[in-house]
């Protein structure tokens, strides 16, 4: 399986938001059901830091981002 690590582009939500929504769906991701829209994904992580794992025909198969936490 040949893929890149390429920034992620908006386009790319529709893919991340069902690999997120496989990870909910198991119980062990997160306290959430099901994933969150863009606009409140969007406002909860940095610009920077935001990756896909890419095929060569474009299907995101993975992903990373970053958000910030309180310093305290």
């Amino acid at each position: 399986m040949n893929f890149v690590i390429d920034a992620m582009r908006r386009q790319d939500w529709r893919q991340v938001r069902a690999i997120y929504g496989e990870g909910l769906a198991t119980g062990l991701a997160a306290f959430m059901l099901e994933p969150p829209r863009w606009q409140a994904w969007d406002a909860g992580h940095l610009k920077l830091g935001r990756t896909v794992a890419r095929l060569d025909e474009g299907r995101v198969i993975g992903w990373s981002a970053l958000a910030p936490v309180p310093d305290n």
